[in-house]
């Protein structure tokens, strides 16, 4: 084993680099497109591709003979159909023989006899057996008429006619009683609360309630037969003759089709010597809803038994073997019985009790392959032909190749269990055995139940399972959706398509894949047609489930359109109802209107004053304006599953010209700006000449008004730079509040408004500078007459507000501070200071 792990870690070393320059490998699109640029490239991808395709043309030969006649194309070797029955079946093949030598390498399996004269007749047989059957079935894919054959169905001749209807669950009561029974039919236990028509998830999709079984309480409490504890002694069986297969001659076989057929059968399975039964069952679905047992199977240590269930007294009576499936004594072979057991029930009416499923054994074993074809060739050497799994069961007689199959699924089953047996023995003795027995219990209390159309669309063949695996970049970008959202147009016609879909399969008791198949149904809800006559250019011909319905399905395809765009215009109306944004532009700011109606009346939020007729009016005041707001309607819906979950409106109306004025409200226009401005500077100089201060003023404090009034004799205010006078409160000579005295009318086609500062609010906490004395305006001289003090013998006033402060309110005990000439821009020195004046008098 050492020796084969380091090989193995050799082969993994060597397969790294190749797997890492693989990755890094450039896709289709990009080598379409270096082609197209480069030719010189182009040359060389063509003498690789030619390249690759002989090594191809190598490999299929050497893996399939088959394929030396016709030309292997690397197009035609990834198509999934033909590298499953070229490529994949050899790796399966080469995988299970190494399974083989590697259970003879560990001693789990008998080597081979090496000469001809030790090998027993046996497996002489048995690998001859085995060399026709490679030999002669041939390979690739099985015939259309085998597949699909177009023959009547069998279901219309019943007596018991199939019900689909979701509204009625599935019953089949048992006409015969109830055979080997511990307790009575409807029995059930006092704890239990489960109803009637209760149904679970099981592992293949929607089953009955497990206590709904009416031998529920046997399987659980019968013990295992004593036989099967018992170390078995296997007898390998004669193989069968490939060319007569329903010969006699390795065991008596025979096929059931009649009524006293059946019970010639039920009577030798009664037999006390009958302790292992071996059963096998053959299902169609593809031409009926719920799918028919085709053919039962069933092999005895001493005769072949094939039933044919779709003989109508063969069904109707097939109950009668409930007397031997549900004997306690008898064991019950199957394999993978999960649908076999369901199976029983729904057409045959038949119950398992003592169930050992040898894909539990091979679990147990930890068997690196749980398939019976593996199973059949690691114990009997035989290669099954599993194309047939897939076949038309229904065909009648069967062809040889189909007979020698399902013969063979049984003829060698008895002799698996044995071996199997065997191994479970070696393993951990009979609890090996009992552990086998107690896993296949749930197996055995499956319970049928119709299963009905999964709205939700998880499963195998849900919706949205086709939506995601089909659906392309719409599906993706439905996955990529955040949760909650809805559903778009095409994945809302998927549902309802599939759903329409399923029930046309209901009543006419055909596989909803036969009714539609997935590829159509996507093409019909990515283009859905609006008459019957786009539909019947759109549906195949072959379907003519659907094409007899064109009508219906055009008339399924408008409702559900007319839905979902009453839905996306009830969820846009929605999103927006609870508020929405008016246009803004010409209002000065975003107001929230509700959009309940289609016109709203609205009030603009408060605001402290606003002018009207050239009076300042309180808020609760102001005319109530009712044709500014206006709920704009949605004008679009989203129909592209890319845009759902998005709603679009009319977009608000623009100015179409800058000369356009905005019409916000009706009131009538206020004075002219130059006119109100007149008025307030006559009403200012009236004050001024009028009287000596100001009656708007406090007497506790001077103003720079009443400084002006008293700065003249004549009442004129003297010219006085600028930038000592104090700015203005708001309100108080500016009506318009832009900050300057228009002696213009206001422009009419673009109004420019500057904003006024805010006067700074004084810092909290600081000291505040003591108030001047009241300044002598008699006695005072001229500015330009007065001494200059050292910081300010230039013409030009110190740029410090500080300074500023100190020629207005007298000395102060703090000094200004001097700039930098960088910072105040006097780097040349061309501007007087004190050291520079130092410098001039020296």
């Amino acid at each position: 084993m050492p020796e084969m792990e380091n090989r193995l870690q050799a082969v993994s070393d060597a397969l790294a680099p190749a797997t890492r320059t693989a990755s890094l490998l450039p896709g289709a699109t990009d080598l379409d497109f270096h082609s197209s640029i480069d030719p010189v490239f182009k040359k060389s991808l063509r003498r690789v591709t030619e390249e690759l395709e002989a090594l191809v043309d190598q490999m299929a030969a050497w893996v399939d003979a088959d394929v030396t006649g016709e030309r292997a194309k690397m197009d035609d070797m990834l198509v999934p159909a033909r590298f499953a029955s070229t490529v994949g079946e050899t790796v399966d093949r080469l995988l299970e023989q190494t399974d083989l030598y590697l259970d003879e390498y560990s001693g789990r399996r008998p080597l081979p006899s090496t000469s001809k004269g030790e090998a027993s007749g046996a497996s002489l047989a048995a690998a001859a057996a085995a060399a026709v059957t490679q030999d002669t079935f041939p390979k690739g894919k099985l015939p259309r008429h085998i597949l699909n054959a177009q023959i009547p169905r069998p279901q219309d001749t019943f007596t018991t006619k199939p019900d689909n209807s979701e509204s009625a669950s599935w019953t089949r009561p048992l006409r015969l009683g109830k055979p080997n029974a511990q307790v009575p039919l409807g029995w059930k236990d006092d704890a239990w609360d489960v109803a009637p028509d209760a149904r679970v998830e099981g592992q293949y999709g929607v089953e009955g309630d497990a206590r709904l079984n009416p031998y529920h309480y046997e399987i659980h409490k019968t013990p295992v037969p004593s036989t099967a504890l018992e170390k078995p002694q296997p007898t390998e069986p004669k193989p069968l003759d490939l060319d007569d297969p329903s010969s006699s001659a390795p065991c008596p076989y025979v096929w059931v089709d009649t009524e006293a057929k059946l019970r010639d059968l039920k009577a030798h399975l009664d037999e006390e010597r009958v302790h292992e039964i071996a059963i096998d069952l053959e299902h169609h679905s593809l031409r009926s809803y719920a799918g028919i047992v085709c053919l039962m199977q069933i092999s005895t240590r001493w005769a072949d038994w094939i039933v044919d269930t779709l003989v109508d007294e063969v069904r109707e009576h097939a109950e009668i073997l409930n007397t031997a499936f549900t004997h306690p004594d008898k064991v019950l072979i199957l394999h993978g019985a999960d649908h076999d057991v369901l199976w029983l029930q729904r057409d045959l009416g038949l119950y398992v009790t003592n169930l050992f499923d040898t894909y539990q054994a091979s679990k147990q074993l930890q068997l690196s392959t749980l398939s019976l074809a593996y199973l059949l060739l690691r114990y009997v050497d035989f290669e099954a032909d599993k194309r047939f799994q897939t076949a038309d069961w229904r065909i009648r007689p069967l062809p040889r190749e189909m007979l020698f199959y399902a013969r063979s699924d049984t003829h060698f089953l008895l002799y698996v269990y044995d071996r199997l047996r065997c191994e479970l023995q070696t393993q951990g003795g009979a609890y090996s055995i009992r552990e086998v027995f107690e896993k296949s219990k749930a197996t055995a209390t499956k319970v049928y139940a119709k299963a009905p159309w999964d709205a939700t669309g998880e499963s195998r063949s849900g919706w949205r399972s086709l939506w995601h695996r089909l659906g392309g970049d719409l599906a993706q970008a439905s996955r990529d959706a955040p949760p909650g959202a809805p559903l778009g147009r095409e994945e809302r016609l998927v549902r309802r398509l599939h759903q329409w879909r399923d029930q046309v399969a209901r009543e006419e008791d055909e596989s909803p894949a036969y009714v539609l198949p997935p590829p159509s149904l996507l093409s019909v809800a990515l283009r859905p047609p609006e008459t019957v006559q786009e539909a019947s250019a759109r549906v195949p011909k072959t379907l003519q489930h659907v094409r007899s319905r064109l009508a219906e399905l055009v008339h399924v395809i408008k409702n559900e359109l007319t839905l979902h765009r009453h839905e996306a215009e009830a969820r846009a109306n929605a999103a927006g109802g609870s508020m929405e944004i008016a246009d803004a532009e010409d209002v000065g700011q975003a107001v929230v209107v509700p959009a309940s109606t289609s016109t709203t009346r609205a009030v603009p939020a408060p605001v402290p004053a606003a002018v009207q007729h050239g009076r300042w009016l309180p808020s609760d005041r102001l005319p109530l304006q009712t044709d500014v707001w206006q709920s704009v309607p949605s004008s679009a819906t989203p129909t592209s599953q890319l845009l759902r979950g998005l709603s679009t409106q009319a977009a608000p109306r623009k100015r179409t010209s800058l000369f356009e004025m905005p019409s916000t409200s009706k009131a009538p226009p206020a004075e002219s700006t130059l006119q109100r401005i007149r008025t307030e500077c006559l009403h200012w100089l009236h004050g001024w000449l009028g009287s000596s201060t100001n009656e708007h003023t406090p007497t506790t404090e001077p103003t720079w008004e009443a400084h002006k009034a008293q700065s003249s004799p004549d009442g004129a205010a003297p010219a006085i730079d600028d930038a000592r006078a104090p700015s203005r409160k708001d309100g108080d000579d500016d009506d318009d509040g832009d900050g300057d005295d228009d002696d213009q009318e206001t422009d009419r086609i673009v109004q420019v408004k500057k904003q006024a500062k805010a006067p700074r609010p004084p810092a909290q906490g600081k000291r505040k500078h003591p108030t001047p004395d009241a300044f002598d305006f008699e006695n005072a001289t001229s500015v330009l007459d007065a001494p200059r003090t050292s910081v300010a013998k230039s013409l030009l006033r110190a740029s410090s507000s500080s300074q500023s402060r100190a020629h207005m309110m007298g000395p102060s005990t703090k000094k200004a501070k001097r700039k930098s000439d960088a910072r105040s821009g006097n780097r040349s020195g061309t501007f007087a200071s004190s050291s520079s004046s130092h410098r001039h008098t020296k």
